[in-house]
C-alpha cells in the first residue's frame, strides 16, 4: 500500500507536470531552439459575448493555447525525431526521405518521373506563346530569355526512394520544352543538362544532401555565366564576376544548404557533404543594364549574392510573377500594382529561370499576360 507521503509526492510530480507548461509559457525559464519554417503565431483573443455564443472564442483560444504551449519546440522536435528515426517520416510537407538521407521535395522528383507531364499540344502552344512574346519584346530592344534550371530530383535520381519509380513516364516537360524550342529554333540557356555533366567532376558539390536548391558553389557558376551571357550581348560592358574557391571543405553547411532539413525539426543534425563555400565579388563595368528575373525561390541565392542588385541598374526580382523584390521589402509591391507594359519595356533584358519542378507552370503566368498585352484584340 502506498503511504501518504509517497502519494502526495506522486500527486505533486503530477500537478507540476500539468502546471510547468503555464509557467514556462509566462515566466521562459528554459530556452529552447526555435521551430523552422512558416509559422504565423495567434494572437490571445479576446472574449466577447457574441464570440463566446458563436464559439469563435473557443477555437481562437485553442489556436493560441496551441501556438504558445511553455514547451511546444523541443515536444515537437521530440515527436518528429522518433517518426525520423524509426519510420522514416518526415513531418513537413511534400518532403521525401531517399536513400542515404538524401532530402527531396515531392515535385522535383515527380517532375523527373514525368509525373507532372503537360502534354505535347499544351507545351507547344506554350513555347508559341514565348516566341511570340520574345520576337516582339526583341523589337522593343528587350532581350527574353529562358533559363532551365537543374532540380534535385533530376541531379541525383539515385537517391529516389524505389516505389516512386513506378510512376514512371516516358516523357517529361523538361525534355519536351526542349524539343519544343529546338524545333521553334529559340536559343536557351540550359543549366539543367551543364549540372548534370559536371556532376562527379566539379570543385565542390552543385546539390546539398539535405537542401533543395542548389549549393552555394553552384550559384555562384550560375551567376558567373548569367553575368558571361548578358556580356555577350550587351558587348561586354557589364560587370564580371570573380570567385575563389578555397581549398578546405567543412560539413557544416551554410546558407540554404540544409533547408529541408531545418524544416524537419528534428533533433539529430544529419549528415551532409564536404561542402565548399566560395567568396563571390563583381568586377565593375562601363555599364549596368536593367533587368527583371521572373523565376520560384531558386534565384534567391543569386539575388542574395548580387546579381539583380550590384550587377544591374535597378534589377529586379519578379517572384512567382507575384512579388518585386527589392521593392517589396519596403513598401509591399506586387506585379499587380505595375504598369506591366511599361515595367516590361523598361528593361533591357527578362530573364525566365524555372527548374524542372515548376515547368507544369511554366512562365508563372507571365507570358500569358505579355501576350494578351501586345497580341489580344
Amino acid at each position: 500500500m502506498i503511504s501518504k507521503v509517497t502519494y502526495r509526492i506522486l500527486l505533486g510530480i503530477i500537478g507540476l507536470i500539468f502546471v510547468m507548461p503555464m509557467i514556462q509559457r509566462n515566466a521562459h525559464l528554459w530556452s529552447f531552439k526555435g521551430l523552422k519554417g512558416e509559422h504565423y503565431p495567434h494572437e490571445k483573443p479576446s472574449i466577447t459575448l457574441k464570440s463566446w455564443l458563436d464559439g469563435s472564442y473557443q477555437k481562437a483560444a485553442h489556436r493560441y493555447c496551441t501556438d504558445s504551449f511553455g514547451f511546444q519546440s523541443p515536444l515537437v522536435r521530440g515527436i518528429n525525431q522518433i517518426d525520423y528515426a524509426l519510420f522514416k517520416e518526415a513531418n513537413a510537407q511534400y518532403v521525401i526521405i531517399g536513400k542515404e538521407n538524401c532530402l527531396y521535395e515531392t515535385p522535383y522528383i515527380e517532375a523527373h518521373l514525368g509525373m507532372d507531364y503537360l502534354g505535347d499540344s499544351v507545351i507547344n502552344e506554350k513555347v508559341r506563346m514565348y516566341k511570340a512574346v520574345r520576337d516582339t519584346l526583341s523589337q522593343l530592344g528587350v532581350h527574353l530569355d529562358m533559363v532551365f534550371a537543374p532540380g534535385k530530383g533530376s541531379f541525383y535520381p539515385e537517391y529516389i526512394p524505389d516505389y516512386y519509380w513506378q510512376y514512371q513516364s516516358e516523357k517529361t516537360n523538361y525534355v519536351g520544352f526542349k524539343t519544343a524550342f529546338n524545333h521553334s529554333r529559340i536559343p536557351y540557356i540550359d543549366f539543367h543538362e551543364w549540372f548534370r555533366s559536371e556532376k562527379g567532376t566539379s570543385s565542390a558539390p552543385l546539390f546539398p544532401l539535405t537542401g533543395i536548391h542548389w549549393s552555394k558553389y553552384g550559384m555562384i557558376l550560375a551567376t558567373d555565366s548569367l553575368l558571361s551571357y548578358w556580356n555577350s550581348q550587351f558587348e561586354g560592358l557589364l560587370p564580371k564576376s570573380k570567385f575563389v574557391i578555397p581549398d578546405t571543405t567543412t560539413t557544416v553547411t551554410e546558407g540554404s544548404d540544409a533547408d529541408v532539413e531545418d524544416g524537419l525539426n528534428i533533433m539529430e543534425t544529419l549528415p551532409h557533404f564536404n561542402m565548399v563555400y566560395p567568396t563571390n565579388t563583381f568586377i565593375d563595368g562601363n555599364r549596368k543594364i536593367r533587368s527583371a528575373v521572373i523565376a520560384d525561390s531558386y534565384y534567391w541565392g543569386l539575388f542574395d549574392l548580387g546579381l539583380s542588385t550590384v550587377a544591374c541598374d535597378s534589377g529586379e526580382f519578379w517572384y512567382y510573377f507575384k512579388q518585386v523584390y527589392p521593392q517589396n521589402f519596403t513598401n509591399g509591391l506586387m506585379i499587380d500594382d505595375l504598369n506591366l507594359k511599361q515595367a516590361i519595356e523598361s528593361k533591357d533584358a527578362i530573364v525566365l529561370l524555372q527548374t524542372d519542378a515548376t515547368l507544369n507552370r511554366f512562365g508563372f503566368g507571365f507570358i500569358e499576360a505579355t501576350y494578351d498585352l501586345y497580341y489580344k484584340k
